[in-house]
């Protein structure tokens, strides 16, 4: 079944190649996936949806109604032309929708249409949107549509979502032509039609995807019924996603091993599918990625079949230049070059050996922050000449200033554990960042930790983002615990899971001890029984 729609898909695709590596992340987010906060639980739908005595009728089964088309201009609100129902027998009339969590399984259906079977496309509790097709074409076969999604002019999107067939094979309304059949059109037109889905006996879920140029800054797109009849014609939608086809930056240094007084290149290899992303910036972040500055002017590359490659000569190299930052942004124009959501980039890390025996190894540094006192604490797993650790703190991320000097540990292969307590209050945030200094003078920089300074509990935030190696979760809470942080991929998934120590107020924990995983989108899911975070990283 799969195989076949996807034959259909390549037919009528308006481009050359849909996504073929890197991706955007989805622009509808929650709109697409039909989860909150877009999505809540309405609790005024009939008992015999959601009373919580089948697994058919879980509590809070049904979401609420798609509103867009009452709210204002309805800018990236998601609605439906069919008429929303959470009643008993509600989807019995054609041209209606719900969301629902299930609305069928081996044990039976629910009240809202009692033949057909499904759930959420995920498997996770979440919403999808169950849909009884329009009988005929005198009702708008639009029954999903979300307006004014801002794209950028000249670059490739793939929208794609996964369909299910509701109705069972062994249903005497199975019959051949009534089959669900969906098109996606963008700003009206037609891009891609899924051709039916066929009837089964086990609930199976299809995905349906094409791709198109934008030529306009904005599109609004809409998923259609393209069956129309009476009997059959019913399905579940869920996951429509929308995402910028991107490119694949490979980084490399010249040579590829170097010390300290070398002269060293950054090289960056730009694969992408549909040869579009062909003007580039250099930039550089002497910050450790906190903040990038342009270098030179924007230019644009000539691909050769689907790739090029860029050297950007960085000089000769000292330790002082240790955690700079270059990277090549790519997009398909040059005001692309300065917007986040048009462009893609990789950046290449400057590490400089001084080829004598590494003085520490540094395991982490972390922070966190409650009542008016910063702990930070960091690890090493052997010191070799190891004077002190200068603890260094900034208001703004760029100048830093020494506040505190901690004696090492000399010499030692036995790991060791530092703390240090800073009393700082304030607004907004404050950044520390260690240098380790040998018996002989030299120096070396640790990572950069971020911690807020305010109370309220605040979202997480992920840095640096792209990553390469290692990242740091920030985030607040409302009382220490332990929490579990998860790494999953787009596949659903779990690829890396530890525990973690949650202090009350911020908290900054560096991530780089993880598994080499491949470059690719990831959730970051940080829970306990007090709070849940999730957010997107990529991994270059």
């Amino acid at each position: 079944m799969f195989i076949g729609v996807m034959a259909i898909f390549a037919s009528l695709q308006k481009v050359n190649a849909q996504c073929n590596g890197v991706k955007g992340p989805n622009l509808l987010g929650a709109k697409g996936t039909f989860s909150t906060p877009a999505i809540t639980a309405n609790n005024s739908g009939s008992a015999c949806l959601r009373n919580g005595s089948n697994t058919y009728s879980p509590l809070n089964n049904v979401g609420s109604a798609l509103t867009g088309c009452t709210a204002g201009t309805g800018s990236m609100i998601p609605c439906s032309d069919y008429t929303y129902t959470a009643a008993n027998a509600g989807l019995q009339p054609e041209g209606r929708y719900s969301i629902l969590k299930t609305i069928g399984d081996a044990n039976g259906g629910n009240c809202i249409k009692g033949d057909w079977r499904g759930w959420d496309h995920t498997g996770d509790g979440g919403y999808f949107m169950a849909v009884n097709g329009a009988p005929n074409n005198s009702v708008s076969p639009v029954f999903y549509k979300i307006k004014n999604i801002p794209v950028c002019i000249g670059a490739t999107y793939e929208f794609s979502a996964w369909v299910i067939n509701l109705l069972p094979a062994s249903s005497p309304s199975a019959g051949a032509g009534s089959e669900p059949n969906i098109s996606f059109r963008v700003n009206g037109n037609v891009m891609v039609t899924s051709g039916p889905i066929a009837y089964t006996n086990t609930p199976t879920w299809v995905k349906v995807s094409g791709s198109f140029v934008a030529t306009t800054s904005s599109v609004d797109l809409e998923v259609i019924n393209a069956t129309a009849v009476a009997s059959g014609n019913d399905l579940g939608i869920d996951d429509i996603s929308f995402q910028l086809c991107g490119s694949n930056i490979a980084v490399a240094s010249q040579p590829a091993q170097f010390c300290e007084g070398a002269n060293v290149n950054a090289l960056f290899t730009v694969t992408d599918a549909t040869a579009s992303n062909s003007w580039y910036q250099y930039q550089v972040s002497t910050n450790g990625g906190l903040s990038f500055t342009n270098i030179g002017a924007p230019a644009q590359a000539t691909f050769t079949g689907t790739s090029y490659s860029l050297s950007y000569n960085i000089g000769v190299v000292t330790q002082s230049m240790n955690g700079y930052k270059y990277r090549a942004v790519v997009s398909t124009d040059p005001s692309g070059l300065s917007n986040p959501t048009c462009g893609f980039f990789n950046e290449y890390t400057l590490v400089v050996p001084s080829c004598s025996p590494m003085p520490v190894s540094m395991v982490s540094f972390t922070g966190k922050y409650n009542s008016g006192i910063s702990t930070l604490d960091w690890a090493t797993s052997q010191e070799f000449n190891n004077k002190e650790f200068e603890l260094l703190r900034s208001t703004d991320g760029l100048k830093f200033d020494k506040i505190a000097t901690i004696a090492g540990a000399g010499n030692t292969s036995i790991a060791q554990k530092y703390q240090y307590q800073d009393r700082i209050n304030g607004q907004g945030y404050v950044y520390y960042r260690l240098r380790q200094v040998d018996l002989d003078g030299k120096s070396t920089l640790s990572n950069i930790v971020r911690l807020s300074l305010g109370n309220d509990v605040k979202g997480m935030e992920l840095y640096p983002n792209p990553f390469t190696h290692a990242f740091t979760v920030s985030f607040s809470a409302q009382r220490s615990a332990k929490a579990t942080m998860q790494l999953v991929n787009m596949k659903g998934q779990t690829v890396y899971s530890t525990n973690i120590n949650v202090t009350k107020g911020s908290n900054a924990i560096q991530m780089n001890n993880m598994p080499n995983i491949p470059s690719g989108l990831y959730q970051v899911i940080i829970v306990n029984e007090d709070l849940k975070f999730v957010g997107r990283v990529q991994k270059m």
